[in-house]
């Protein structure tokens, strides 16, 4: 019976973790994000795009995932990285600059106002605008 009790209580305590991590990365999720988005205090919010990542994935899922941990391993950060979507993360920071459009990926950047989603919304939309003008700059 104890031992029925542990496995069940390891299983919860995995199935908890899940809930709020990608399995991938390890990095917290989007629903993690959405159950503490009243608590969270931070200056800056950075919204963060993998560029080219299709092209990556051409040559296998396997290598695109392992190329997602490879660059999200680059991101040096004082703060909280999540992964929001498949090649777009969310880092909340109080340091401006902290993380910049480079070959690896796109970067957005807005000082968090009163509405983090607000903020969310408009540091992603910055995002693509960098992800346009670095393409631009770069092809």
């Amino acid at each position: 019976m104890f031992s029925r009790i542990k496995r069940i209580y390891r299983e919860y305590k995995e199935l908890r973790y899940l809930a709020y991590h990608d399995s991938l990365t390890g990095l917290l999720n989007r629903n993690w994000l959405y159950k503490n988005i009243g608590s969270i205090e931070f200056k800056y919010v950075y919204f963060i795009d993998i560029n080219d990542l299709h092209k990556i994935n051409e040559n296998g899922h396997t290598v695109g995932d392992k190329y997602i941990k490879d660059v999200i391993s680059t991101i040096k950060h004082h703060g909280i990285l999540l992964r929001y979507a498949g090649d777009e993360f969310i880092l909340f920071s109080n340091y401006e600059n902290e993380v910049k459009t480079n070959n690896y990926f796109s970067v957005g950047c807005s000082h968090v106002s009163e509405s983090i989603e607000d903020s969310i919304k408009d540091s992603d939309l910055k995002m693509i605008t960098n992800k346009k003008v670095f393409k631009c700059v770069n092809n």
